[in-house]
């Protein structure tokens, strides 16, 4: 597996979360599952782990990529782009939980799909299954006007310290969580399993932490766990409330297995009681207390290097006209509106300024949530030329309903508009 070339990445997107061991296992366990050494229900929660859920159509697969906090580098994108092109229908699908997905792609190409993907430090572990998910984090975290602070840094440290952790795949069920820096709630954190919220409490750094939310049948909004958890105790306690729900979840019922029915059975202050003590019995291990360094907590700095050159108009044109193939509601199918003038009204609803003086953020909205090969090869153009090279993905909230598959260019240090 290729390293990721820090030189050619210049925002967030630098991050490499793949291991080729991953994927060297993968096939290992495949081939056994091929040759009948290895059960199938043994073989299909083991993939559900790698990302590959099998869809109701015979002999194909639903491969799930993570994206850590929704960013991608525009490395990262060209390769979905090729993925989609070369092994599903010539595009891919956003989620609310800042992964693409990529349908129809034959077991046997699984392989050769997550190496191109590892090669830029994207992986599909844990990204289904009864495990911790994706951890997604607020779209404009370091840009906006009404953030407390930065939560990138701690999202991501969360996101590594639960990627193959000995619990993260052996859950009674699913496990989410997110980050929320601004004083709305962009990120839908009460919604999840874990929800931090920016806090500050006699000048320092902390979150306020709701546990055992969800929707879906018996919508519970998050109970607060602590109004105010310092920063450095954050993996502490989120070691502590995983051991609970893997000690007392129910793992025979699936319609009532995440941890809000935990809740539920137990009573609130049992849970709480129960986690206080995990808590206290992890840090007489000595915990996991966290560590940033000054350049991970350094906030995001307006570009200053040479941008690349712009696509032509003929070539995001061209991106439009991608061949998509097989069953479903293609891209490109649903129309939004029809406005007579457009550009301004997309200056009015998809442009907003940072907190960085004179730059802005540019909201590109998929309908549907799904994109082109060709259009996944544009925005990173765009990326490069206009702003610092990242795309964050994200799920915007419009009058209480979630629409997947905005994604944001560029969020980090876009260029002037005018």
């Amino acid at each position: 597996m290729a390293a990721i070339d820090e030189s050619k990445v210049v925002g967030r997107g630098s991050v490499n979360f793949a291991s080729e061991k991953d994927i060297d296992e993968f096939v290992t366990l495949l081939g056994k599952f091929e040759r009948g050494e290895m059960a199938p229900d043994d073989w299909r929660r083991y993939r559900l782990t790698r990302g590959t859920y099998g869809q109701r159509q015979d002999g194909v697969q639903m491969l799930r990529v993570k994206a850590p906090q929704g960013v991608v580098s525009s490395g990262q994108m060209r390769a979905f782009a090729t993925v989609a092109a070369k092994y599903s229908r010539g595009f891919g699908h956003v989620t609310t939980r800042q992964n693409i997905q990529l349908h129809f792609v034959l077991l046997k190409d699984c392989e050769d799909a997550m190496r191109i993907l590892a090669d830029e430090g994207l992986t599909t572990r844990e990204a289904c299954g009864n495990a911790v998910r994706n951890v997604t984090g607020c779209p404009y975290m370091g840009t906006s006007h009404s953030e407390i602070f930065d939560v990138y840094p701690y999202a991501e440290a969360l996101t590594r310290y639960f990627l193959r952790h000995p619990l993260a795949a052996v859950l009674p069920r699913k496990f989410k969580i997110a980050f929320e820096g601004c004083t709305e709630d962009h990120a839908l954190a009460s919604n999840n399993d874990i929800g931090w919220r920016a806090k500050i409490q006699d000048g320092k750094r902390g979150f306020r932490v709701t546990i055992a939310g969800g929707t879906s049948i018996m919508p519970v909004t998050g109970y607060v766990l602590y109004e105010f958890l310092p920063v450095e105790e954050m993996q502490n306690v989120a070691e502590a409330v995983l051991r609970v729900f893997h000690k007392y979840g129910d793992y025979e019922h699936r319609q009532r297995n995440r941890m809000k029915f935990v809740v539920k059975q137990l009573g609130w202050e049992a849970f709480r009681a129960k986690v206080m003590e995990e808590l206290e019995a992890f840090l007489a291990t000595g915990g996991a207390p966290l560590k940033l360094t000054a350049e991970q907590l350094k906030p995001q700095a307006a570009p200053d290097w040479q941008p690349a050159q712009a696509p032509t108009v003929n070539a995001v044109a061209a991106a439009a006209v991608t061949p998509v193939t097989g069953p479903g509601i293609m891209p490109n199918s649903v129309k939004l509106q029809t406005i007579d003038d457009p550009y301004v009204r997309w200056g009015q609803t998809n442009v907003a300024p940072q907190k960085q003086a004179g730059y802005h953020h540019v909201t590109v909205r998929l309908p549907l949530g799904d994109m082109t090969a060709g259009q996944m090869r544009v925005l990173p153009a765009l990326a490069e030329a206009y702003g610092d090279g990242t795309i964050r993905l994200i799920n915007t909230t419009i009058t209480g309903h979630t629409e997947s598959g905005a994604t944001i260019l560029s969020s980090g240090a876009t260029r002037r508009w005018s």
